[in-house]
């Protein structure tokens, strides 16, 4: 009797997995979950050591993401990260990294699994680089692009889940007028993410 009622209860929880499924995308489906407005949390890393050379770094910012098809979506953002110099950038405190904004357009590559969304994307974004404690002109603005690998897990039809990295190389010129310096700076940023789809 024990192993029937355990075989029973092995076999309702195996059944209640795939229907669990069904019940999301069915509802999921027949919403209109296409816009997504959320945070985010990121870690930024130098991957190239280009001037100024910086350490690890945190930062944080707001997204907006419109879902045109199962397959496509794109995502405008802003963010900040502050990073510490390091190296010959030592002197240089707080550093910061500003998108203002970025542009990402993501292709998904599953259609039949509702809850995970594993994605590729592209884009482009109008950037700015801070000074530090130490005025050396490495502060600018410039465009850069980027790409970009996350997945997304839907806890319920209308929260998502999201975490990735995107890579992006950044031409910055310090000033519009006079001489101008130019440079690179190519951060690599990972990305938590939690957003509210409607």
């Amino acid at each position: 009797m024990k192993n029937i009622l355990k075989h029973l209860i092995l076999f309702t929880f195996i059944l209640t997995l795939p229907l669990t499924a069904l019940a999301y995308e069915e509802e999921y489906e027949t919403a209109s979950y296409n816009r997504t407005v959320g945070g985010n949390v990121y870690g930024s890393i130098q991957l190239v050591d280009t001037l100024p050379i910086v350490q690890m770094g945190i930062g944080g910012g707001l997204y907006f993401d419109y879902r045109f098809n199962p397959k496509f979506s794109l995502m405008i953002e802003t963010f900040f990260t502050f990073q510490d110099g390091k190296g010959v950038s030592a002197a240089e405190n707080t550093i910061t990294f500003l998108a203002i904004p970025a542009a990402t357009f993501k292709i998904y590559f599953f259609q039949n699994l509702p809850q995970i969304d594993p994605y590729v994307g592209i884009g482009i974004g109008l950037y700015g680089l801070f000074e530090g404690d130490v005025a050396n002109a490495t502060q600018g603005y410039g465009i850069g692009a980027q790409i970009e690998v996350g997945l997304e897990y839907n806890i319920a039809a209308n929260l998502v889940l999201g975490v990735g990295g995107t890579y992006r190389s950044v031409g910055l010129i310090n000033s519009l007028t006079g001489t101008a310096n130019a440079s690179t700076y190519m951060p690599y940023t990972l990305f938590g993410r939690v957003g509210y789809r409607f």
